[in-house]
């Protein structure tokens, strides 16, 4: 009973490989449409992801463009301020150089007047090599009136080796160590 025809077989085998068929094309076509909407969704996302990447590499070599400028502008400043700071230096040491070339110039000055009040004689009375230097000396002015100059060897007066009433001209006299000089309206003397 259960030996049937092999005709039976075959017709059964047909049967079921067409429902197996219909079945896998159903399916297969359900399948195709479900991964054709999935492909056509990746495409668009994929073509947003491009667009998106394309923006964001624009503004990234922006950013860079903008970075170099940036750099650019900073190393500027720095260039800048470096030459301000030698041009600075190079003042600085001018300006110390004129301040050392006037104090060397205040300095002689300074050394001719000491030189000068060493070699000028004013009125009153006067030690020769202790108030005064020794040497030749004449008026520096005309003298108008009544000059009176005296050299003496002792400090008293008492000794008098030379003396003079001048009314005009311009005296001379020597002085030597030792002696002493008065001086009466004649107005400074200085060194011949």
């Amino acid at each position: 009973m259960f030996l049937r025809s092999p005709r039976f077989w075959v017709e059964v085998a047909l049967v079921l490989g067409l429902v197996l068929g219909w079945s896998m094309a159903f399916y297969n076509g359900g399948v195709s449409q479900d991964n054709a909407s999935s492909v056509s969704g990746l495409k668009e996302s994929n073509q947003d992801l491009h667009t998106r990447l394309g923006r964001v590499t624009g503004e990234r070599d922006k950013l860079l463009g903008d970075r170099s400028a940036v750099e650019s502008a900073v190393q500027a400043r720095e260039d800048a301020a470096k030459k301000h700071e030698d041009e600075l230096a190079q003042r600085d040491a001018a300006a110390r150089k004129r301040e050392d070339d006037v104090k060397a110039r205040e300095d002689a000055v300074t050394q001719q007047e000491k030189v000068q009040a060493q070699n000028t004689i004013a009125e009153g009375s006067w030690a020769v090599g202790v108030d005064i230097q020794p040497g030749t000396y004449r008026t520096k002015e005309t003298v108008v009136g009544d000059c009176y100059w005296e050299i003496d060897s002792d400090a008293n007066g008492d000794h008098i080796v030379a003396n003079d009433i001048v009314t005009g001209g311009r005296p001379t006299v020597t002085l030597k160590n030792g002696q002493f000089f008065k001086t009466s309206r004649c107005g400074q003397w200085g060194k011949a």
